[in-house]
């Protein structure tokens, strides 16, 4: 009974810290795992940049993008940020 404890609470304990997000690439796509910055319920991310599609300026992302893109910036990356300059945006591709 112990064992099932300590081990329910190491899967938890990396259900809150590991993430993953998938690449979409024309020819080869990707589960890409990482450890989290902060801990969080989220473990699948979207990346908006892991794609052949041309990068949208900011202005063009709609509110559900800007809320992913956010998301990814602050779990993947460790940036808080409320995307309202390109540059907020661009740091969060550079990366």
């Amino acid at each position: 009974m112990r064992k099932c404890i300590v081990l329910f609470f190491i899967l938890f304990v990396a259900h809150l810290y590991i993430g993953f997000y998938e690449t979409r690439w024309a020819e080869d796509n990707k589960r890409v795992f990482f450890i989290k910055k902060y801990p969080s319920l989220q473990v699948e991310f979207v990346n908006l940049f892991a794609s052949d599609a041309d990068d949208k300026p900011l202005e063009q992302l709609s509110p559900l993008e800007r809320a992913t893109v956010r998301d990814y910036c602050k779990f993947r990356l460790g940036i808080e940020t409320h995307l309202e300059t390109q540059e907020e945006l661009n740091a969060c591709k550079a990366r």
